[in-house]
This record gives C-alpha cells, structure tokens and sequence, in this order.
C-alpha cells in the first residue's frame, strides 16, 4: 500500500518543523495502480510529521481508489507525472515534491499566497512551532528549480499560473519580512506590487580595500540588483540598535560604496507606512531607471490588499509588534 500526499497536506509538511528534505535518487513518478482500502490514512501519525490539518489530501489514479474517510480528499488524476516528482517521506507515506507542490496549490491559493509559497520553498528558513524563532535550513528548491519543472507539466492543472507565479520567486530569503518586501517591491503593479525589476536576496558581494589592494571583505546584502549596482539593506529596528552595530553597519555600508554600489536603507517603520513606502520605491525606481506612473484607484486598492496579505503575515511569522 503507497500513500501520496498532495495539495494542502504537502504544503503543510513542506512549510512545517519536521521536514526533511530526502535524497532526491528517492523521488518517484508513477502513481498507484492498486486502490487505497478505507481507513488507511492514519492522521495522527501524520500529525507527528508535521501534517495536523484535516482533510488530509491524497491523489490517487482512478475513482475506485478513492478513500471512503471523511478525513481524507483523494485528488484524481489519470495523467502521468514528471519524473521526481514524489519524495518518500515514511513507511508507506509520499509526498509531492516541493516543485510538484507548487503546481498543484496555484489553483488553491489566491495569486499573491502562491508566489509568497514559491519564496518560502526557496528560502533558507523554516517556521518554528514551539517557539517565534525561525529556524535556518537550505533552500528546499530554487529559482530555475521550480521553472524546469513547471516545463515539464504542460497541461497538469495549475501549471499556467504557477509559471506566472513563479517568475516573481527570489530564493534565498532568510526571513518573512524580507519575503514580503521583495513582494511589495517587485510584483507587478496590477498585482499590487510596485512593479521594480526582479531583486536578488541575500547575494554574497566581496569587495577589495581601496588603500591594501589584497584586502578582502565579503558582505551578504538583503536585496540587490547587480546590473545596476544598487543594494537594499532592511533594518527592523534602526532606531534602537546597539553603537557596535551601528558602527559595523558605517563601516560596510562605505565599504560596498567604495566599491561602486549604491546603498538604500529601508527600515520598519518606512514598510508599514503606505506613504513612506510609495516614497522608498519611488526612489528605487528613480535609481533603477524605472519609471512609476501614477496608481490608478484601482492600483490603489490591490496594494492595500497586497500589504494586509503580506505584511499581516510576516508580522505574525516574526512575532513582530505592529
């Protein structure tokens, strides 16, 4: 007997405490052909995997395999799956690969959850359920990881908006608030995003002292666009920060200065101010060479929904004060 957790259960698992990223050798395609006996499902050990929510969702290849539990949704689908595209998780569990997982959640998800989905599966965090911490892991996908995929699952439900979704996906984001600012910045502007280029998160820049040329200072910055040589460094609490750090901070901020990149500063109390926000990203833009015309009320609106939808969640993701 196989089971494959899909949809909402895979998702659960994915963005939960206990995941395990397995050894990609032991992905699978093919889907049962012999039909899943009721009562198979047992949730509460799939509780003590990270997936607690009710119905738990299956796909299975014919009606006939269908669970007969109240607890469980049995997703049919006849077709076939890209090679990879279930992971063994225990026993007889499976679970749709983080890429595969993607796909199936863009008909599920309002546009904006699922490209906030596709930078959570890409980032290098994890949530905490004992604690408001977040835990670091490696990225459990990534950027062209998604899109090579996606290629492959012409005609599967979901597979054109997920490919729109994905294009807006930055990897490596190491904290929910950076995922939202990223999404406010640079989702485009029917979306309720401001519409900027595709930034680069947490990118590795090493630069060379100007003086003692063999001198070598290796910085990770928050969001940056490389072509134009310009950074975003997000500070939560710039106001309250202890004299080393800030003198740190001076110190890298001259430094990548000096070695021709622009340094913006974006700081909390900037992101939850809609009109201190349009004025940041105004001037991102400006920098950019991007130019932003007047929002429509319309524009207006989807940016009101997209920051409650983005920033609500980071506030609570962080367990940060509003």
């Amino acid at each position: 007997m196989t089971i494959y957790l899909t949809h909402h259960s895979a998702m659960e698992y994915w963005l939960g405490p206990y995941v395990v990223r397995a050894d990609k050798t032991r992905r699978l395609s093919a889907l049962p052909s012999t039909p899943l006996p009721t009562g198979c499902v047992d949730a509460e050990r799939l509780a003590f995997m990270g997936i607690k929510s009710t119905p738990i969702h299956t796909t299975v290849y014919a009606a006939a395999h269908r669970s007969r539990q109240t607890s469980v949704t049995s997703h049919l689908h006849t077709g076939a799956f890209p090679a990879g595209s279930f992971e063994h998780l225990r026993g007889e569990y499976w679970v749709a690969s983080p890429e595969l997982c993607f796909c199936q959640m863009a008909n599920e998800l309002p546009f904006a959850e699922e490209v906030r989905l596709g930078y959570e599966l890409c980032a290098r965090f994890r949530r905490n359920d004992f604690t408001d911490d977040l835990d670091e892991r490696e990225p459990l996908t990534g950027e062209s990881a998604l899109l090579r995929f996606l290629d492959r699952c012409q005609g599967m439900p979901g597979h054109r908006t997920a490919t729109r979704a994905a294009r807006y996906v930055s990897e490596h984001a190491e904290s929910p608030m950076e995922i939202a600012v990223a999404m406010l910045l640079t989702l485009s502007r029917h979306r309720g995003g401001y519409g900027l280029p595709h930034a680069v998160l947490n990118r590795e820049i090493t630069v060379t002292g100007r003086t003692d040329r063999s001198h070598q200072k290796t910085y990770r910055v928050d969001m940056a666009w490389p072509e134009k040589r310009l950074i975003v460094e997000y500070d939560s609490d710039l106001h309250h920060r202890a004299k080393p750090n800030v003198i740190a901070d001076a110190k890298r901020r001259n430094d990548l200065q000096d070695a021709g990149w622009r340094v913006a500063a974006l700081t909390w109390d900037q992101v939850r101010s809609p009109q201190l926000m349009d004025e940041a990203a105004a001037q991102l833009a400006r920098a950019l060479g991007v130019r932003l015309p007047k929002s429509s009320l319309e524009q207006d609106f989807r940016r009101q929904e997209l920051r409650a939808t983005v920033l609500d969640w980071a506030v609570r993701a962080q367990g940060m004060p509003r």
